[in-house]
């Protein structure tokens, strides 16, 4: 990482422990309300701090979104892995409805081009990069899914450049047991299906750069939620803040507490609530986001009670 963009991720880092207001742009970059960056990079889309809370190991229902290309002077992901064919839409159900998906998808093309996108009348797929910083050799790289017929979606992030296979981006602040992105308690309505997409995928930048501040400098920055005491002492650093929802810091507030627990039961406790403390993307997903299979996956696979049987339209 270059040391410009280090020290970027480094104050960026700092004024989220602060909470600070972020600015996501288009293309899936992050900034200060405060930085000079805002008035070299493009539109200003969304500020992400009245709307996000930050609480980003919650568990439930993930919501996901897209991205963009990631920085000039670079050949964009998606030509180094080959061209995405994004497949002509299927009618959907009711005009007016059908209307505004498509508006959306549009504002969505606009904030992060190159997104790429599968749909019929019971959901849709969509592909996009997020820059997340100015000068970061990687981009993250998100793949949504959202049924319309359980008003529910998921989302699942990976870092890729031209040079690197595609990474998943985890396994902290992902949901058990399928790794998928977890940026907020779906029960705060942060972000429900049927608002902006756009809102969405800033969310999900957000989320990003909290990951490569904690794969870069070391900790995660501004408030999160890990509740349970085996999983707080799995996770968080005492700098960090405790996930109990105190807003002090792990080491002064409940790690103490933590240690002098059973951890043996707290184990047991927390596999058994988890389905085994095992997060990992399904293998169809990965293989989608690698570039092994040209259509997304079965959303029969990720969401049970949709119809069996129906098939994403493209080829193997």
């Amino acid at each position: 990482m270059e040391p410009s963009t280090r020290a970027t991720l480094e104050r960026i880092g700092l004024q989220l422990d602060r909470g600070a207001r972020l600015f996501v742009k288009n293309g899936g970059i992050v900034a200060l309300s405060n930085s000079a960056i805002l008035s070299t990079l493009g539109e200003e889309k969304f500020d992400v701090s009245e709307r996000c809370r930050a609480r980003e190991s919650a568990p439930g229902t993930p919501w996901a979104r897209p991205g963009s290309t990631w920085s000039q002077g670079r050949g964009s992901w998606s030509q180094a892995r080959g061209s995405w064919a994004a497949c002509p839409a299927a009618p959907l159900l009711g005009a007016a409805v059908n209307t505004c998906r498509e508006e959306d998808l549009k504002a969505v093309h606009r904030a992060y081009p190159g997104t790429k996108t599968w749909q019929d009348e019971e959901g849709i797929w969509l592909l996009t990069e997020s820059t997340v910083l100015p000068g970061l050799r990687q981009a993250a790289v998100f793949l949504t899914a959202i049924s319309y017929s359980q008003q529910s979606a998921k989302g699942w992030g990976f870092w890729a450049s031209s040079i690197t296979p595609a990474a998943w981006i985890g396994p902290r602040h992902t949901n058990f047991p399928d790794g998928s992105i977890c940026a907020f308690f779906a029960e705060d309505g942060t972000w429900v299906v049927g608002e902006p997409l756009t809102d969405l995928i800033d969310l999900y930048t957000v989320w990003a750069l909290r990951h490569l501040h904690l794969q870069v400098i070391g900790w995660w920055p501004g408030e999160q939620a890990p509740c349970h005491p085996y999983e707080r002492l799995l996770e968080s650093t005492e700098t960090e803040y405790c996930g109990c929802g105190s807003g002090l810091r792990y080491g002064r507030c409940c790690r103490g507490r933590d240690l002098a627990r059973d951890r043996v039961a707290d184990a047991v406790n927390f596999a058994l609530s988890t389905g085994g403390c095992v997060r990992r993307p399904p293998r169809a997903v990965t293989d989608f986001v690698s570039g092994h299979r040209s259509r997304p996956p079965a959303r029969s696979d990720l969401f049970p009670q949709e119809i069996p049987g129906r098939q994403w339209p493209g080829r193997e």
